[in-house]
């Protein structure tokens, strides 16, 4: 007879297994079922499961002027990738050719009547007739600046409602219709990402109000602005004659936006969806950096030259072509690729960060004893507020009390000196010490001659930032993606 023995000894290893395994069916079913987001790893969603609008249904417009179409426009074209041609429009007060680039007259359809007898198409009447015979259009330029900008716009407020009637002239019935300088960059890709998160159906305005009370109106949201395709086909389609109508009524605005506000509200009831930051007047070196921005996407800055532009296309490019991320482009990583590698430990003489700037009206921190006020309001957007900062020392006294200010407040990152008093825009009035919550490079500013009280005094900068600070508060924050 066989010995039993070994048949039970084969038994025993498989009864353990199957109590492992009912043991470890229990286990993982006491798992809790639901989890805080704080509890899981943070994620991005997966571009798959982002919506984008379609490419061939995105048309861009790029406005410039006759005068500076060759030296604005070939850049822009570089930085353009070749996907996007097909759907691009340039659109100027003179018709012309750049390489294989037709530039559009948005004025082409306009009455010669109205051209011939409107001052302020004295330029365009000029630069016409100049180009017929083979003239420099660079005579036309004024020497004095200011006088050249003013000539500048009151022709550009002209083009806005001509450049929407060419833009559906030459492609029609598309789902977005954006409209651009040649000083704006478009992250293209977060684009239409952005884009597929609206409906084109319904009829939509997305842009940034002018700041009526700053000397740079434009140059916090920007001049960038989008209508939907059904904005467009109300507007130009159901109302045929609503661009010759409003040709003699243009004159009394102050601006194209202005034109744009009038026309869309009396027209379609449409007003204006602000998008900041989103779309942005600021470039790179000019943006606030921080909390309320540094997770956003970024769509489009303004004010940008062409070396940063370069530099923009070069990262979007390194990210999505060599690197394959497929999130959206945030703030943080323009921060990271602009500003981090510039050396801000130490300050700079002739050097202006913004911390006063009109801009920067949010971010500058209040001194001891003042108070809100209208003034300070005016300058923020309707959508913003000003988070309970408490108030610093006064820095009045020297560049070195004005960094100890800076030192003995938790939340300044950056701190600047004019060695007289200079705006703040808010309730801190005139003042020489100016304290931010934002961190900003800005720029190279010499010495300007200023009058105070009647007396010309030079105004001289220096600027100075808590790099330390800001570096500790970013390596903490974990961006979430945001749906705005």
């Amino acid at each position: 007879m066989l010995n039993p023995r070994p048949a039970r000894l084969r038994i025993l290893p498989r009864l353990i297994a199957v109590i492992a395994g009912i043991y470890a069916f229990c286990w993982v079913s006491g798992f809790p079922r639901e989890y805080d987001d704080d509890e899981l790893p943070q994620k991005p969603n997966s571009p798959h499961n982002s919506p984008k609008a379609a490419l061939d249904q995105v048309v861009v417009s790029i406005k410039t002027t006759a005068l500076d179409a060759f030296t604005k426009l070939p850049p822009i074209l570089i930085f353009t990738n070749s996907i996007y041609y097909d759907t691009l429009l340039l659109m100027s007060d003179l018709e012309t050719d750049i390489g294989g680039f037709h530039i559009h007259d948005v004025f082409h359809n306009c009455p010669e009547d109205f051209i011939a007898t409107n001052p302020d198409f004295e330029r365009y009447r000029q630069q016409v007739n100049m180009a017929q015979h083979s003239i420099d259009l660079g005579l036309l330029r004024e020497q004095d600046e200011r006088r050249e900008q003013d000539i500048i716009d009151k022709l550009d407020k002209y083009k806005y409602l001509r450049m929407l009637e060419k833009a559906w002239e030459l492609k029609p019935k598309k789902s977005w219709y954006v409209f651009v300088d040649t000083d704006t960059h478009v992250f293209r890709n977060n684009l239409y990402t952005w884009l597929g998160r609206y409906d084109p159906r319904t009829p939509t305005w997305f842009g940034n109000p002018p700041r009526g009370d700053d000397p740079d109106p434009f140059g916090y949201g920007g001049t960038m602005f989008v209508l939907s395709g059904e904005a467009m086909r109300q507007l130009l389609v159901a109302h045929k004659n609503v661009v010759a109508e409003w040709d003699a009524r243009i004159a009394d605005h102050d601006s194209g936006f202005d034109v744009l506000f009038s026309v869309l509200s009396s027209q379609l009831d449409l007003g204006v969806d602000s998008m900041w930051p989103e779309l942005s007047g600021f470039n790179p070196k000019t943006l606030p950096y921080g909390p309320d921005i540094w997770c956003e996407e970024v769509v489009a800055l303004g004010n940008i030259q062409p070396d940063d532009a370069s530099e923009a296309w070069r990262l979007e490019r390194e990210r999505t072509e060599w690197h394959h991320i497929r999130t959206p482009l945030t703030f943080e990583d323009v921060w990271k690729r602009f500003i981090q590698p510039e050396d801000m430990f130490l300050p700079r003489e002739n050097w202006d960060n913004l911390s006063s700037g009109p801009g920067n009206a949010k971010y500058n921190i209040l001194f001891e004893g003042m108070e809100h006020n209208k003034h300070a309001d005016a300058h923020l957007h309707r959508h913003e507020h000003r988070d309970a900062v408490r108030q610093a020392q006064r820095g009045e006294d020297s560049w070195e009390a004005c960094r100890e200010s800076c030192n003995n407040h938790e939340r300044c990152v950056q701190f600047s000196y004019s060695s007289t008093p200079a705006p703040n825009w808010n309730a801190n009035g005139e003042t020489r010490c100016h304290l931010s919550t934002s961190m900003r490079m800005g720029g190279f500013r010499d010495a300007e001659e200023v009058k105070l009280d009647g007396q010309k005094e030079r105004r001289i900068w220096k600027s100075g930032w808590r790099r330390d600070r800001f570096e500790d508060w970013a390596k903490q924050q974990r961006c979430k993606n945001q749906q705005n």
